[in-house]
């Protein structure tokens, strides 16, 4: 699997439908820590087993290049494939640490961090910083046609969705997106339009 980003030739025709799924949970969410680099935790394989059977079939996966995202897009495709620009958002000095310890630690740096999205304390990646580049990916996909997963994680997602809603980045804070949440799209080449966000998203679709 290559860490390149890869948009799959268009499809002559055909709408676009982009479906960015959630990575599993790992115990970084059980901790309530900072880390993308942790597996799944094992109840998930009979989750993403039962979700696979309710979803139709994929033309195309993708996931960021972090573990658990791997690991989800596997029950979809063993030929999915990685892309850098759909990664989780870099923590700098804050990676692996709770959000206890980051409390206690660096009280300012995190209220500063939660108020302005251009805003990098930890030393690591802005949400704007974030939001630009995966953006930039999803605003190359209109014309690529056909049915694709992307799998992700879920602040990605929030920010993905702030970008096609047109909402400020402080509105962040007000979306909650779970293990397996979904953010479904469509494009007809020129716009993305919102299908679903949430659980359960496109169980019918």
């Amino acid at each position: 699997m290559s860490s390149k980003v890869k948009v799959p030739k268009p499809v002559t025709g055909r709408a676009t439908h982009l479906t960015i799924l959630c990575r599993g949970a790992t115990s970084a969410n059980q901790q309530s820590r900072f880390s993308a680099t942790d597996a799944l935790l094992p109840k998930e394989q009979a989750r993403l087993k039962t979700l696979a059977g309710k979803l139709r079939a994929f033309d195309t996966v993708l996931h960021a290049p972090e573990r658990a995202a791997a690991e989800t897009a596997a029950a979809f495709s063993t030929e999915a494939n990685a892309c850098s620009l759909l990664r989780d958002v870099a923590y700098g000095t804050w990676e692996n640490r709770t959000v206890a310890e980051v409390t206690h630690h660096w009280p300012e740096d995190l209220e500063h961090w939660s108020a302005d999205p251009a805003s990098a304390p930890h030393g690591g990646e802005s949400f704007a910083a974030a939001q630009a580049r995966s953006a930039e990916w999803l605003e190359g996909y209109h014309a690529v046609g056909g049915n694709t997963l992307a799998v992700s994680h879920a602040i990605i997602i929030k920010l993905l969705f702030l970008h096609v809603v047109g909402a400020p980045l402080t509105s962040i804070w007000r979306i909650d997106v779970a293990p397996l949440g979904m953010l479904a799209l469509s494009s007809d080449g020129k716009r993305w339009a919102l299908r679903g966000f949430g659980a359960g998203a496109i169980d019918s679709f």
